[in-house]
């Protein structure tokens, strides 16, 4: 676990042993850069009773096909990271309704963002779509 700052991995032990519906792992624009994420811990995609997901201001560069087993996440904050794409998976969140995206690197949607039919509020500003 020397990857996962310990801040990082008692807030996921937290959210696991108390099935917490919601796992704030953002930091804000000044965190040390030690402190920020290069990658999702894999432990979250165990967590199928998560509503909100909230990695943003990290420096993750892969969304992970993994993301299709968080079937009861409703909101996904990535903001500020340094993802380039989305993976087709994403299609599996069908009861996702909030995606920020904005601030990361993406150059275009899959298709499968289409099949999301609760989505109501996508954020993309600060991207390099096309």
């Amino acid at each position: 676990m020397s990857q996962i700052p310990q801040r990082v991995w008692e807030k996921i032990q937290e959210v696991k042993e108390k099935r917490l519906p919601k796992l704030d792992l953002s930091n804000d624009r000044n965190a040390d850069h030690k402190e920020k994420l290069a990658k999702i811990p894999a432990e979250i995609f165990d967590f199928d009773w998560l509503q909100v997901l909230n990695l943003s201001y990290n420096q993750i560069s892969i969304l992970p096909d993994a993301i299709a087993r968080l079937q009861n996440l409703k909101t996904l904050d990535l903001r500020e990271n340094q993802i380039t794409r989305l993976p087709d998976a994403i299609a599996s969140l069908q009861k996702l309704t909030t995606l920020y995206l904005s601030g990361n690197q993406i150059t275009t949607l899959p298709d499968a963002i289409a099949s999301l039919q609760k989505l109501t509020t996508l954020y993309l500003s600060g991207n390099q779509i096309t």
